[in-house]
């Protein structure tokens, strides 16, 4: 054991000395740093998620709030969408004097009073939240603290309220303290997870592959160095231990310096996300587990590389020997982790993602894709400079110098080859929620410069008509229609709209002929294929509210009218449309009637102008709701969603950069040492005068072959895997994500040209006479 330890660390001391060192140390250090930087950033999700769950938990009840002692009765305010922003908010109400006090706050706001969280506060001190400020309930007197919150970002507030009705299914209560009573979901939708996983698995596979391959930098001065110690009596067993503690040298600094970026990274996420989706940094917090791993596996798997490169090698005193002449690489053993990856997607989109276990196996499967490429890459970046030949002169020195170093030009575009098919799968997954998702949101009937305003019926019916005057005074505003409507269906598979208008109305909506008040019309999939007359309808009721209003909550039924004329068929997705008049229209109920106000904006209209209309809406109607081509409001649902795309965006961007830059690093640590290993012959060239331009192409030409290799195998191998993951998914249509895709060759092509400009000098110095007497 001894002996072992001097040799290790004779090896950690040996990558300190020698021809310059330091340069190769620090590549090799700061590329392992940025990714264990990224690697314990992603062993923080399970207790960021759990900081963030255990937070929503804490200020959600859902006991019964009509059970008597109730402390604190509680409900959901309405969400108000605000540009590209959503902000949701409680109503309290207290029921006793020791009422419990809601998480984040000192004392829980009296009726009128609000308490709102910092960034909230801060957009309302601004101009831009002036527009925001009709829309809140109540008198801003204080601040929420963090145990409130979900996020720094977040934009929530508390209100007290003196109406909420514990006879409300809309209302939940607080018996002794906040969070003491059942769990909110703490589960993402399916898409979410599938995004979030493929992520992770896209941003750090890359980095594992990197680290693998950052333990072969400088192979050849390496095994030269190796080579010096046999000359002076050293074993080849104890070589290879001198190796592997070379290796861990530059894998231990990465490591601390991968621990220090952490903790300088660490403040900054609270101003980097989304209003939906933002960290508190105390919350970045490594899993121990997972954190331990890294520090001491990426070492691990540095001199876990080390040793199998030397494997097959013979250091001997005055060369490095292969055990094996070179023989073609096979194909077979290659494919097999690709081809079970796809397979694995392949069985998961038959049998339908469901439970843990699946999900399990999704992440697997892509992890094997990933893996899989860099093994596909030396076979065809083998196989590609094989066949290349002829051209000019420095066309053939760069496919001369890959036909005999394929294996190191493979190795060094290996990682973007990985990232570049993960981000190309999961461009094309976002790409296709996005479609799938813009098109459910704002349906197929609105134009562009549409907005529709979609709410309940208020108890005084001349608010309908006030709020229609107002919107139609603001500038750049049309309004098109102002409708009254209920739904209903009269079995389970039929599905009724009712429009609740006078002639006038009824004539822009439907061909109609002799319209009087007491009318009815209607309009089928097929005429003369159904008679709705004397049909039963159960409408829905249309008020949830936390209030006393009157409501069932239950549908009710209504029955039409004998006499119904038929207007001019308009079949939309199979749908029965009734256009019944006010005087036939007594039988329903104001409970199941909602106001539908079809709006057309200006295209030389202010961006400001649909805050003012849901300002309007919010002033008169119930629980308003605008959606069109100017932002909707959506459900919570969509809203984490949102969220996590675009969060994924942001993550895409931050980890492709992160990993381009150690690709970069990479190219020009090998690059360099391929210079440095071709000194005499590039010496023999500059002698015999080949100019330098040829040699800066051939440079270029060596570096852009496997790069281009690389991003095609990529870019089929992403593409195939994307589409699966899509048809995982269940999306409506799939989305190809073009501009990014573009984005990332060029990122590619980018990396190229810098590391070739890189490498000119060095290469400029070996062409001189006196690299003929460097040996």
């Amino acid at each position: 054991m001894t002996n072992w330890l001097q040799d290790l660390a004779f090896g950690f001391r040996l990558a300190f000395t020698g021809h310059r060192p330091w340069g190769r140390l620090v590549v090799t250090a700061v590329g392992i740093g940025l990714g264990v930087a990224v690697l314990l950033g992603a062993a923080t999700v399970p207790n960021v998620h759990a900081a963030r769950i255990e937070r929503e938990n804490l200020r959600n009840p859902v006991a019964a709030a009509d059970s008597p002692g109730a402390g604190v009765l509680v409900a959901n305010s309405d969400v108000l969408q605000f540009g590209d922003s959503s902000v949701r908010g409680l109503q309290l109400r207290n029921m006793r004097g020791d009422a419990p006090v809601a998480p984040g706050l000192t004392r829980n706001p009296e009726p009128g009073e609000m308490v709102v969280s910092p960034k909230l506060q801060e957009l309302l001190q601004s101009p831009v939240g002036e527009l925001l400020r009709p829309r809140l309930p109540g008198e801003v007197v204080g601040v929420i603290g963090q145990d409130g919150l979900t996020g720094p970002g977040e934009l929530f507030f508390y209100v007290g309220s003196d109406s909420l009705s514990p006879l409300s299914d809309q209302v939940n209560a607080v018996f002794h303290h906040f969070g003491e009573t059942g769990q909110v979901d703490a589960q993402l939708d399916t898409n979410s997870q599938l995004i979030l996983l493929l992520s992770m698995a896209a941003l750090l596979v890359p980095i594992v592959v990197y680290v693998a391959a950052t333990a072969r930098l400088a192979e050849a001065a390496r095994q030269r160095r190796l080579a010096a110690m046999r000359l002076v009596g050293a074993t080849g067993r104890q070589v290879r231990r001198m190796a592997v503690g070379e290796a861990l040298a530059g894998a231990v600094l990465g490591v601390a310096l991968g621990w220090v970026l952490f903790a300088l990274v660490k403040p900054v996420v609270e101003h980097v996300g989304t209003a939906d989706l933002t960290i508190f940094s105390s919350d970045v917090r490594p899993v121990w587990s997972l954190a331990l791993l890294i520090t001491l596996g990426i070492p691990a798997l540095a001199a876990l590389v080390t040793t199998a490169s030397l494997r097959r090698s013979i250091v001997q005193p005055l060369q490095v020997a292969r055990r094996t002449s070179a023989r073609p690489r096979k194909l077979a053993w290659r494919l097999v982790p690709v081809v079970a990856g796809l397979l694995g997607l392949v069985v998961i989109g038959l049998e339908g993602v469901g439970g843990t276990s699946a999900l399990r196996v999704f992440l697997v499967s892509v992890v094997l894709v990933l893996a899989g490429v860099p093994l596909l890459l030396p076979w065809c970046v083998e196989r590609i400079a094989g066949r290349l030949g002829g051209g000019s002169t420095a066309w053939q020195l760069a496919v001369r110098r890959l036909q005999m170093t394929s294996g190191t030009a493979a190795r060094s575009v290996s990682a973007i080859a990985v990232v570049v098919t993960g981000v190309i799968a999961l461009q094309t997954l976002v790409a296709s929620v996005g479609a799938s998702a813009g098109e459910r949101v704002l349906g197929r009937d609105f134009a562009t410069g549409s907005v529709l305003v979609d709410a309940g019926l208020p108890e005084d019916p001349a608010a309908v008509q006030q709020s229609v005057r107002e919107l139609q005074a603001l500038p750049g505003v049309d309004v098109r229609s102002a409708e009254l409507l209920s739904y209903g269906n009269s079995d389970p598979d039929s599905y009724w709209t009712v429009h609740i208008a006078d002639c006038a109305q009824i004539a822009a909506l439907a061909v109609v002929t002799d319209c009087a008040d007491g009318d009815v019309f209607a309009t089928t999939p097929q005429p003369g294929g159904e008679h709705v007359a004397g049909a039963t309808l159960q409408l829905l009721d249309s008020y949830y509210g936390a209030t006393d209003r009157p409501t069932t909550g239950q549908p009710v039924s209504w029955t039409v009218p004998g006499a119904v004329r038929p207007a001019n068929p308009v079949a939309r997705d199979g749908e029965v449309e009734l256009y019944v008049t006010p005087a036939a229209a007594t039988g329903i109920p104001d409970s199941t009637r909602r106001v539908r106000i079809q709006l057309q904006l200006d295209p030389a209209a202010p961006p400001e102008v649909v805050e003012h209309v849901r300002n309007v809406a919010a002033a008169h109607l119930v629980e308003p709701m605008t959606s069109g081509d100017h932002g909707t409001v959506r459900t919570r649902p969509d809203q984490e969603r949102d969220a996590v795309l675009a969060a994924t965006r942001l993550a895409l961007l931050a980890g492709a950069l992160v990993v381009f830059a150690l690709i970069g690093c990479s190219l020009f640590v090998s690059a360099a040492e391929q210079i440095q290993e071709r000194r005499r012959p590039l010496a023999v060239l500059g002698a015999v005068g080949v100019p330098r331009r040829t040699m800066a192409w051939s440079l270029l030409l060596q570096n852009a072959v496997p790069m281009l290799v690389a991003t095609a195998l990529a870019a089929v191998t992403g593409l195939l895997m994307g589409v699966l993951v899509v048809v995982i998914s269940q999306e409506d249509e799939i989305a190809f994500d073009v501009p990014g895709m573009l984005g990332l060759l060029a990122f590619a092509a980018i990396a190229v040209v810098v590391v070739t400009a890189l490498s000119l000098p060095a290469a400029r110095r070996a062409t001189r006479p006196e690299g003929l007497r460097t040996e």
